[in-house]
């Protein structure tokens, strides 16, 4: 039972779906629970999971070769017939659209796209380098933004600003995470960033698109001090500097001497810690 529930990643759909609920409670001064549920809120961390559901089931899916190269413990996705896998993702994906239908036009186009981009992700464009870890990171984008097209009184700056941070940090983790399944790319024939370009060109690529962050962050940070006053504004700064823009820092740093599997696994959990460390900030607001 734990082996089939680890293919749905419920820690990282927990993550989405603690996301999108505290930007919609949160960046929103007037909101309440009661109006969260009214607007549809479940109806989105619904949509949104089954769309992540899908992508960790067709991926693991046609990646089982892959995956019996580069993980140690791969994917029991294998033991499941072909039908039964087509089961649970058109499931997933009649789940996704319904919820988008009781949102709105806007919505079932996102989760349809969504659902696309997953599947194209899946079959193709994980293989070519830089796209598929962008085509990720725009999902991750959109993962947060949609809120905002749901609840209009959310805070613009804001939900741009974690949506954001969510995109460059997941682009950077996506990258790191090419570098731990090499062998497998290689041996199935996939052009990602270690295979075509090489680990020290890997390496610059995340120093740069961190340092990146790190600069989209401290300039972010400047035009926030207006939401705050006295204390909670010194403990809001030190809580983000402490827990995100140092190990941001930290991992960009890191990341140029970065030569094992390890030191990228190292690295890809540290920069997961960062994303839960920034959600919890939402909670300032």
């Amino acid at each position: 039972m734990l082996k089939y529930l680890a293919i749905y990643r419920p820690i990282n759909i927990l993550f989405i779906a603690l996301a999108q609920w505290l930007c919609a409670y949160y960046l929103d001064g007037d909101a309440s629970s009661e109006a969260l549920t009214y607007g549809g809120i479940y109806y989105l961390l619904s949509g949104t999971a089954s769309c992540a559901a899908f992508g960790y089931w067709i991926n693991d899916w046609l990646d089982i070769s892959r995956d019996a190269i580069n993980k140690d413990n791969p994917s029991t996705i294998g033991n499941f017939s072909q039908g039964l896998v087509i089961a649970h993702l058109i499931s997933f994906a009649l789940l996704a659209i319904g919820c988008g239908a009781f949102l709105g036009k806007w919505f079932v186009v996102l989760f349809t796209l969504t659902l696309f981009i997953l599947s194209l992700y899946s079959s193709v464009l994980k293989n070519v380098a830089i796209v598929g870890n962008s085509a990720v990171a725009i999902l991750s984008f959109l993962s947060l933004y949609a809120v905002i097209k749901l609840f209009p009184n959310v805070d613009y700056l804001l939900i741009l600003h974690f949506a954001t941070m969510a995109g460059f940090i997941n682009f950077a983790r996506e990258i790191i995470k090419d570098a731990e399944d090499t062998d497998g790319d290689i041996s199935t024939g996939a052009k990602t960033v270690p295979v075509v370009f090489g680990f020290k060109a890997l390496n610059s690529s995340v120093f740069i698109v961190l340092l990146f962050t790190v600069a989209f962050l401290v300039v972010s940070l400047y035009f926030q001090i207006n939401y705050f006053r006295g204390m909670l504004q010194i403990v809001y700064y030190a809580y983000v500097a402490v827990f995100v823009l140092i190990p941001l820092f930290y991992v960009a740093i890191q990341a140029m001497f970065a030569e094992h599997k390890q030191d990228y696994t190292q690295l890809s959990l540290v920069l997961k810690y960062i994303l839960f460390t920034g959600i919890l900030s939402i909670l300032f607001f």
